[in-house]
């Protein structure tokens, strides 16, 4: 059956793309502008803005499952945290229920929670509210920070880690262990319908990661606030569930 993604252009949209294709089954991606890279590889694209429900909803026509990457921490430039994690996914939502989508396919970070005083995180967690609510299957993916090329935290240690948050603990996931978790949810056949920690094998201080990745101890050019904030809180996983349900083998991040 068709899986649709939304978000395919960002870090965990192009680890997932190769392993859908590899998995046989026919694949879509709904983009704000055309990849031509994924049309030569078989994908269909549809091209559309994240809140236009009707593009949304047409390119949804027979798909099995929806998995929606749109957002993140740093929203571009006039555009809000919560439109881009919360108005989003409302949308994907109601375009999903109307074109007889089965399952969709959440990521979320630890943390997520209505009412958070970090709006990220409020807004990831009336997200997943909403979700819940619906008539859609769905696994959510609570990760711990995303570790991969081109991931937010990739770019946050490149730009200096501030003292004050060297010390918190995470057990950052390598990309394709989430991309390997999202494709075993997409594929299973039987009733999907839960919330699983997603992290690594190892817990490590940001400081202990940003000297692997060998990123300066004070940047020069300062991370969003909303950055530092979020990766200043402990962000440790417990993936025992995830890694049974999923058939997962974590990798270390080296």
């Amino acid at each position: 059956m068709p899986v649709l993604v939304t978000g395919a252009t960002g870090c965990v949209g192009r680890a997932l793309i190769p392993r859908l294709l590899g998995a046989g089954g026919q694949v879509r991606v709904y983009v704000r502008r055309d990849v031509p890279e994924y049309r030569s590889l078989g994908v269909k694209v549809a091209v559309g803005d994240a809140d236009h429900e009707g593009r949304l909803e047409s390119a949804l026509e027979q798909v099995h499952t929806l998995v929606h990457l749109v957002g993140g921490p740093v929203p571009e430039r006039g555009v809000t945290i919560e439109w881009l994690n919360l108005e989003t996914t409302l949308v994907a939502l109601r375009a999903a229920g109307n074109a007889e989508v089965r399952r969709i396919l959440f990521l979320s970070p630890l943390g997520a929670e209505p009412g958070s005083d970090h709006p990220y995180l409020d807004a990831k967690g009336r997200a997943e509210g909403s979700i819940r609510a619906s008539k859609l299957e769905f696994a959510i993916f609570r990760c711990a920070p995303i570790f991969g090329s081109g991931s937010v935290l990739q770019r946050f240690l490149a730009r200096g880690v501030p003292l004050r948050a060297r010390a918190a603990k995470m057990n950052p996931i390598a990309v394709g262990d989430v991309a390997a978790a999202l494709l075993a949810a997409d594929t299973r056949d039987a009733e999907l319908r839960g919330t699983w920690g997603l992290g690594g094998p190892e817990v490590m201080t940001l400081g202990e990661l940003a000297e692997r990745s060998e990123a300066r101890a004070h940047g020069i050019t300062r991370a969003p606030a909303t950055l530092a904030t979020l990766y200043a809180r402990e962000a440790v996983a417990d993936q025992a569930e995830a890694t049974t349900q999923f058939g997962l083998n974590l990798t270390p991040i080296t």
